[in-house]
C-alpha cells in the first residue's frame, strides 16, 4: 500500500510539473543577448566620449537653454536607476499574455527613439540637480545602475515578454511596453543623449 502510494505521488508531481516545464517562453535567449549587447555597447560609447573631459568641459553650456555634459550624465544616471527598480519590481508582476500580441512589433519603435526628432522635456523626477562635479562621479553613478541592470537581465528567470510597464495615455505608442521593449527604449535613450553630448562638445566656445 505504501509502495503504491509512493508511485501515485511521483505520478502526481510529474503531472503537475510537466506543464510548467513544457511552457514555452516568449522571451528568447536572442532577446536577452540583444539587451546585454545594447546595454554594454551604449555604456562603452558614453564612457569613451566623456572619460577625459575636464571640469570646465563637463560644465560648459552652449547656451542657457541647454544642458551641460554633466547634467546630461546625471540625467542618464537617474534614468538608469529608475530602469533598474522598474525591472526589479516588474519581473514579479503577474504575467499578462493577453497583452503580448498588442505590443508585437513595438521593438523597432523603441529603438528608433535614438534619432527621434521630437524633443521631450524631462519629467521632474529625471531632471539633473547638479549633485556631481567630476566625470568620475558621474560615470560611477551611471555605471553602478547600468551594471546592476545587466546583472539582473543575465539572471532573471522572468519572461520579459509577459511583464509590462504602463504609462499615461499621452505616452502614445509607448504607453504599454513589455520589459524587453522598456529596456530597448532606455538603450536608445542612452544613445540619444550620447549624441546630444557630442553636439555639446562640437559647440562654439567649448573649452579646449
Amino acid at each position: 500500500m505504501v509502495k503504491n502510494l509512493f508511485y501515485v505521488l511521483i505520478f502526481l508531481v510529474h503531472a503537475i510539473s510537466c506543464p510548467a516545464q513544457l511552457k514555452a517562453s516568449l522571451w528568447t535567449e536572442k532577446d536577452r543577448q540583444i539587451l546585454l549587447v545594447g546595454l554594454d555597447t551604449t555604456q562603452a560609447n558614453l564612457q569613451k566620449e566623456v572619460v577625459n573631459l575636464t571640469t570646465a568641459q563637463l560644465h560648459f553650456k552652449p547656451d542657457s537653454s541647454q544642458w551641460s555634459i554633466a547634467e546630461i550624465l546625471e540625467h542618464l544616471g537617474i534614468y538608469e536607476e529608475l530602469l533598474y527598480w522598474d525591472l526589479l519590481n516588474g519581473q514579479y508582476t503577474p504575467e499578462m499574455p493577453e497583452l503580448a500580441k498588442k505590443v508585437n512589433g513595438v521593438d523597432s519603435i523603441m529603438v528608433a527613439y535614438t534619432n527621434d526628432p521630437v524633443k521631450l522635456k524631462a519629467p521632474f523626477v529625471a531632471q539633473p540637480l547638479g549633485r556631481f562635479q567630476s566625470g568620475a562621479e558621474l560615470l560611477n553613478y551611471f555605471g553602478r545602475f547600468r551594471n546592476a541592470v545587466m546583472e539582473l537581465i543575465k539572471t532573471s528567470p522572468a519572461d520579459f515578454r509577459l511583464h509590462f510597464i504602463f504609462r499615461p495615455e499621452e505616452a502614445g505608442v509607448r504607453r504599454v511596453r513589455d520589459l524587453q521593449q522598456y529596456t530597448l527604449l532606455w538603450i536608445a535613450h542612452t544613445a540619444r543623449h550620447t549624441n546630444q553630448l557630442i553636439r555639446v562638445k562640437s559647440a562654439s566656445g567649448f573649452p579646449r
